[in-house]
């Protein structure tokens, strides 16, 4: 029997605990198995949205000031990266998988060699992450 990697831990607790009442153990249960993820929203005394941890630029940006698009699956109903780093991050990821899809046709007609793709592929997807700044 295989168990999920995401289960492990609280499997290993209740084997290790099998002569127990859940309810004594349930805390640890219930902290192993609670969401790590750190927030990346924060609010004002009214709950509503100020600043988000945009994902592109990775720094705190206020909603006041700053463009996110809208996001119904979003918990606040905005997206996570601001409009302008979606735009960027789009663009990065287009020009990234044509430059990769081009490299078939530069080794074959002789334009690069074989021995640089690497080095070549690495390139690429080193300015596929650059964080252009805000401007």
């Amino acid at each position: 029997m295989t168990i999920k990697k995401a289960y492990v831990d609280i499997i290993a607790l209740l084997r290790s605990n099998q002569s127990k009442k859940v309810s004594s153990i349930i805390d640890e249960a219930v902290a192993l198995a609670t969401s790590k993820q750190s927030e990346c929203v924060k609010r004002d005394e009214a709950g509503q949205v100020t600043e988000i941890l945009c994902y592109y630029h990775k720094v705190w940006e206020a909603v006041s000031n700053i463009e996110f698009g809208k996001k119904a699956s979003s918990a606040t109903g905005l997206n996570s990266m601001c409009k302008q780093g979606v735009s960027n991050w789009t663009k990065q990821q287009r020009i990234a998988k044509q430059a990769k899809a081009n490299l078939l046709d530069k080794v074959a007609s002789g334009e690069i060699q074989v021995e640089d793709l690497l080095d070549i592929q690495a390139d690429i997807e080193a300015e596929r992450t650059v964080v252009i700044p805000r401007s």
